[in-house]
């Protein structure tokens, strides 16, 4: 659809698209500075949760592949069972045979798909968790803790460490002779 050309809502002006734009770029700016940017941790639930979703520190696509392999590995079990039996009688063997297979092989293969797929994204939450405990300025997901990680510890006033006295090696004067003898022994 062209600028200017009709459309199922009617005319779309040149004008009217410039407008929003403007419009859009000039509320970018606001939020981006006031949630995004700000140094200041933010009060609100709501403010709080934005914050996370558009640093991008919370991600919704380990949801979204759960539910896309469930959906595929249902979707492939059932047309499985569909290859087995819709098989005539002269190609029954074969048709019984493809359909274990792809129902074998085929889920295997789209779980190792799947697997990967989650591996890189727990990579990036475990770094992510690890970086808001390094960063101490930042604050962490909310409900979330670092996986296998302990929080850092504010350290104790350090007192300072009595040590015994050394001893010294004592110098004992015999007419000419100086001998050294050390008393730790």
């Amino acid at each position: 659809m062209s600028v200017g050309s009709s459309s199922p809502f009617g005319e779309i002006n040149g004008g009217v698209v410039a407008v929003v734009a403007i419009i859009a770029l000039i509320i970018t700016i606001v939020v981006f500075v006031l949630i995004v940017e700000r140094k200041k941790t933010p009060r609100g639930k709501f403010t709080r949760w934005l914050r996370e979703f558009l640093n991008f520190r919370s991600i919704l696509i380990s949801g979204i592949i759960k539910f896309v392999y469930l959906f595929l590995a249902t979707l492939l079990t059932i047309m499985s069972f569909v290859v087995m039996f819709q098989g005539r009688d002269e190609m029954i063997l074969p048709a019984i045979g493809i359909g274990f297979a792809m129902l074998v092989f085929g889920n295997v293969f789209l779980r190792i798909l799947m697997e990967m797929s989650m591996i890189m994204i727990g990579l990036w939450e475990n770094t992510n968790d690890m970086r808001a405990v390094i960063v101490k300025d930042e604050e962490k997901p909310e409900g979330k803790k670092p996986k296998g990680l302990k929080e850092p510890r504010e350290p104790k006033e350090s007192k300072p460490e009595v040590k015994p006295e050394e001893k010294k090696p004592e110098i004992i004067a015999e007419s000419e002779v100086v001998e050294v003898v050390d008393v730790n022994k």
